[in-house]
């Protein structure tokens, strides 16, 4: 039944096909196993031949001994094409594959949306209690050991401040790449997770 049905096939469009496109091209009537069987046994029945391109086997219906060697030529050249079309797509989907990857290990590797969230609402109070207690100090304080306080004060700042813009800066990293692949906006995005978009 599948046999005769590729057959069929292969005879009437009298062109080369992988496996992958007469399971397509008979949408997916029958598995491609079956296909593939099928294909085999046309192939040691004399019915079909085959041409291997790289990792690609390319089918063909064998065709009257009256045919001319012109009609042979071309239709190598057909299966020569449809080959290393095939091949090209193959490398393109393995160029992707390995850029999504490469995405993935990045993405596993840093600080999620929400750590980052968590350490930037730490660093804030952080930033906070030290002004209070800088405040304090200004106004209780007239010994000359302020100015020192206050040195010491201003590099804490600093460095929380050097602390939090880092922290900001990966959480919007992390932000755009989660936008590559989300169907909307960064508004909606913001929206859905809960972030204030005005302390990003």
């Amino acid at each position: 039944m599948t046999t005769a049905a590729v057959y069929n096939y292969m005879k009437t469009q009298n062109r080369p096909y992988s496996v992958n496109d007469v399971v397509t091209n008979l949408h997916n009537e029958y598995n491609k196993n079956a296909v593939q069987k099928a294909m085999d046994q046309l192939v040691s029945d004399g019915k079909l031949f085959e041409k291997v391109y790289g990792k690609q086997k390319i089918y063909c219906a064998v065709q009257d001994s009256t045919q001319d060697t012109d009609e042979l030529m071309r239709i190598d050249k057909e299966l020569q094409t449809h080959a290393g079309e095939v091949e090209n797509k193959y490398q393109e989907v393995m160029r992707e594959m390995k850029e999504q990857e490469t995405l993935l290990a990045s993405l596993k590797s840093s600080l999620t949306l929400e750590d980052a969230q968590k350490e930037k609402i730490v660093l804030q109070k952080n930033v906070k209690e030290l002004t209070l207690k800088l405040d304090k100090l200004m106004e209780s304080s007239v010994s000359e050991d302020l100015q020192e306080s206050k040195r010491k004060a201003q590099e804490n700042l600093d460095e929380y401040s050097r602390e939090y813009l880092k922290r900001k800066k990966i959480c919007v990293e992390i932000i755009d790449c989660i936008l590559e692949g989300y169907p909307g906006n960064r508004d909606e995005l913001y929206e859905e997770v809960g972030i204030d978009s005005t302390t990003v």
